[in-house]
């Protein structure tokens, strides 16, 4: 069990304040405008740690995805596409590494920033969506050992599929690599959801969430 002290300042804060966390709309132009030129961190979960205030400041998060991106970013590994993902949220600009999965990777400028891309990805070729869960589990628990066996997946499932066998090539090398950098979205959301919290709190009360 994760225990996250953040939670209990939240909900101290909100009570002194008369309202309930759900209360607060995570798509309040206020929280991130306060996130995008951000100078003290102090107290915003996760975003207080050294490194994600600076991937904070490189991407000026506009929306809880944008901040969810931050999350899953600062991290080893991640932050060597911090540049690649900062020039999507502020220049919209989206590199890609296949035309054939730029619907998938194209929310995220082209990075596989998530587990759940790379299973949408396996989907996108062929597989079923519990082999793409399974290749997301090996992936995401670093079973690097059991790797090699799923390079032969996808050639087979790319021939059998009559498609281009670049895009096998793509999704494997991706694969490989992402087992050093990709999140679970679903985790980083819920981070985010928190982040986002303490940021409204913090601004729009200070004195009850420094209180708290």
């Amino acid at each position: 069990i994760l225990g996250l002290r953040s939670v209990s300042v939240v909900d101290d804060a909100c009570k002194r304040v008369g309202i309930k966390p759900s209360d607060i709309d995570l798509h309040d132009p206020f929280i991130y405008q306060q996130l995008y030129d951000l100078r003290y961190p102090h107290g915003l979960f996760q975003i207080e740690a050294d490194t994600n205030f600076r991937v904070c400041q490189k991407v000026k998060p506009k929306n809880l995805e944008e901040l969810s991106g931050v999350l899953a970013l600062a991290r080893p590994g991640a932050l060597a596409f911090v540049d690649q993902y900062a020039s999507y949220t502020n220049d919209n600009i989206k590199e890609s590494i296949h035309p054939f999965f730029d619907d998938i990777l194209s929310q995220t400028g082209g990075v596989a920033l998530y587990q759940e891309q790379l299973m949408k990805m396996a989907n996108k070729i062929g597989f079923t969506l519990d082999e793409s869960e399974q290749l997301r589990r090996i992936v995401g628990k670093k079973k690097i050992e059991e790797m090699p066996a799923w390079k032969a997946k996808i050639e087979e499932k790319i021939a059998q599929n009559d498609l281009d066998p670049q895009i096998g090539e793509v999704l494997w090398s991706l694969a490989e690599d992402s087992a050093n950098y990709s999140f679970n979205k679903s985790h980083s959301i819920a981070y985010s959801t928190l982040s986002a919290w303490t940021t409204y709190l913090k601004f729009k009360y200070p004195q009850q969430f420094f209180l708290a």
